[in-house]
């Protein structure tokens, strides 16, 4: 070692020993408190973070829950609620003009049908009660006067026409390649009525200045869409159920006045 080397670290040695004998060493009393005050802080930090952490979680929790409840709410709620005028699904919209999913959208009122009442075609699925009848025995039997359409697609003609009571009229029609219901049920007051579609797509259209309901389905036997459209006017509810296209089954619909 050089001897400038030697003298710098002779400096250096005396300099370090220096401001160590000026170091005041506090009593073990004093140093006992200080790491117990630190260890103390260092637990409500933790703490704090803690709770902030756990408070994010449940909110984050109650939120997935609330969004879970009000879709379950929705869900099960029916979809169609009606006035003495107007039938108006419980589906609520928003801004969307569509909406898929499964919609709950049942009246049934059976008599059992006279025992001389003609059978109806084997591939009509009527309900249970329904009698089929003339025009005029419709019309006699029925207590309100329930409307035909004026409007039929090329082809398509009425094959049977039933009464389930004095206040519903079932209307039949086919072609050789489609079918047409039209259901007219009457009350005079106020009415509810419920519907199931699954997997179906449901929008809000406007029949002769009524709001209605059209819900488009796919049929997995054929493979092709089933229409139907759901509106109310004057205490009678009309469902309209097809295989013809969205753009006949409007216009038929919108025929019935």
């Amino acid at each position: 070692m050089k001897p400038n080397e030697l003298n710098l670290e002779s400096l250096i040695q005396e300099i370090f020993q220096e401001d160590a004998e000026n170091v005041i060493v506090p009593p073990p009393q004093h140093i006992w408190e200080k790491i117990s005050s630190d260890r103390q802080t260092a637990k409500t930090i933790r703490r704090s973070s803690l709770h902030q952490r756990f408070s994010t979680s449940k909110a984050i929790a109650c939120f997935v829950i609330s969004v879970l409840f009000i879709g379950l709410f929705i869900s099960n709620q029916p979809a169609i609620a009606i006035n003495s005028n107007i039938l108006k699904t419980v589906v609520d919209f928003f801004s969307s003009p569509e909406t898929t999913g499964s919609v709950n959208v049942s009246i049934s009122k059976n008599t059992l049908p006279d025992s001389d009442a003609p059978l109806p075609p084997p591939d009509w699925p009527l309900d249970t009660g329904e009698k089929v009848v003339t025009l005029e025995q419709a019309r006699s039997e029925a207590a309100f006067n329930f409307i035909m359409p004026s409007y039929l697609p090329k082809g398509v003609s009425l094959d049977i026409i039933t009464v389930l009571n004095e206040f519903r009229v079932n209307q039949y029609y086919r072609s050789d390649k489609n079918r047409l219901v039209i259901e007219q049920h009457y009350f005079s007051g106020g009415f509810a009525s419920s519907y199931y579609f699954s997997s179906s797509k449901v929008k809000k259209v406007n029949i002769n200045g009524t709001e209605a309901t059209l819900i488009t389905q796919n049929n997995p036997y054929t493979g092709q869409n089933q229409i139907y459209i759901l509106w109310c006017i004057d205490d009678i509810e009309f469902n309209l159920e097809t295989d013809l296209s969205e753009k006949d089954a409007l216009r038929v619909a919108r025929s019935i006045k």
